[in-house]
């Protein structure tokens, strides 16, 4: 599969094909991606049925946060290094926006509805973009021991760590921060540690603290669960 991933698409064009979309028995159209987009979208619509077939969801009523993460695991493989897809190119709202408006606005359907801040209108909502963040700052080895590491999570747990300012910055420090979180599950405590690691990014480089990253998360715990380090 061969495209071009720095795909430019604007706000306001993002609005024009937004606005034209209509769902008739869940059917959502019209779907007309350029040239060159048919093969993604034929992945990333196989993707969604495998997901669908795997959890029995054909009949559910309301998506959530198991299939976020199901379809997001599918998402980050076949957006990946293999394909040409980098970290550079999941950093542009625009290819964002052509995914989820032009390319799948379908699955984005099925998760979300027509709220159009899912597809394009606020940057840190769009949908497509936080399960392939999301998945990303998680990482840890493969994806068994990523899963194991965000099965309890929840949908908020997405927009803790997705919607930080400084996304894509030490992608390393989210992993461990995740893998730590996995430990204690304390949401309240998981929200303080990313507030206190915004905070502490401005003035530290982790990577040089004693210890290294792992020393560095291991201290944001300790002082945002009130302990004395």
């Amino acid at each position: 599969m061969k495209i071009a991933w720095d795909r430019d698409y604007s706000v306001s064009q993002a609005k024009r094909d937004y606005e034209r979309l209509r769902v008739n028995d869940m059917e959502v159209t019209p779907i007309v991606p350029d040239g060159g987009w048919d093969e993604l979208r034929s992945m990333l619509i196989a993707a969604r049925d495998d997901v669908f077939e795997r959890q029995e969801l054909d009949g559910a009523e309301k998506l959530g946060y198991n299939f976020d993460v199901a379809y997001g695991f599918k998402l980050y493989g076949i957006l990946s290094e293999k394909n040409g897809f980098r970290n550079r190119d999941a950093a542009s709202d625009d290819l964002w926006n052509y995914l989820s408006v032009r390319v799948i606005p379908d699955v984005v359907h099925a998760r979300w509805g027509l709220k159009p801040e899912r597809y394009y209108q606020n940057p840190r909502r769009t949908w497509l973009k936080n399960i392939w963040w999301y998945i990303h700052l998680s990482w840890n080895d493969d994806e068994q021991t990523t899963h194991e590491i965000i099965r309890n999570n929840t949908t908020d747990t997405i927009l803790n760590l997705v919607e930080r300012p400084g996304l894509g910055y030490y992608v390393d420090v989210y992993r461990e921060i995740m893998k730590r979180y996995s430990d204690c599950n304390d949401r309240d405590l998981f929200r303080k540690v990313l507030k206190l690691n915004t905070a502490r990014l401005l003035t530290t480089s982790p990577e040089l603290v004693d210890g290294g990253i792992e020393a560095y998360v291991e201290g944001l715990f300790r002082t945002a669960g009130g302990e004395e380090q």
